[in-house]
């Protein structure tokens, strides 16, 4: 459940950064000219804001993707015994990884947010911070 949690929350702080992305309007599309009367552009046309928003959305759905594989596992390991092998070799990963890396896609969020990121004001904070306490429960990541 942990890292289920921990990817729940990271696809939150995805899920709000893009949408910030999409409606924040700062400096102007690089394709187009210097005119500094020209109307700004949202963020999301900014290459570095794609790249962030790029790595939150793999981290997220990977970890996602991970945990359904575990729940799977869990399913066929009563009846097959290196299904249950892979299941006990593969639950502290499940924990473990989505925990790190969507906390590492909170950081993103909160990058995306610029100021914004750090203040209640905006959910980014709250997702990060709730996320950093799942690589403490049930036992320290190694």
């Amino acid at each position: 459940t942990i890292g289920l949690i921990a990817g729940a929350l990271g696809y939150a702080g995805y899920g709000a950064s893009l949408e910030y992305a999409r409606e924040r309007t700062q400096g102007r599309p690089q394709s187009g000219s210097r005119d500094p009367n020209a109307p700004q552009c949202p963020i999301i046309e900014h290459t570095d804001v794609r790249r962030m928003l790029l790595a939150q959305k793999a981290y997220v759905e990977g970890s996602l993707a991970l945990c359904l594989y575990g729940s799977t596992l869990v399913d066929q390991a009563e009846e097959d015994s290196e299904k249950a092998l892979l299941l006990d070799v593969l639950t502290p990963i499940i924990k473990s990884w989505p925990s790190e890396w969507a906390l590492e896609a909170n950081k993103w969020a909160i990058q995306i947010f610029g100021g914004y990121g750090y203040t209640r004001d905006y959910p980014a904070e709250q997702f990060y911070r709730d996320n950093r306490l799942n690589m403490i429960h049930e036992g320290t990541n190694g």
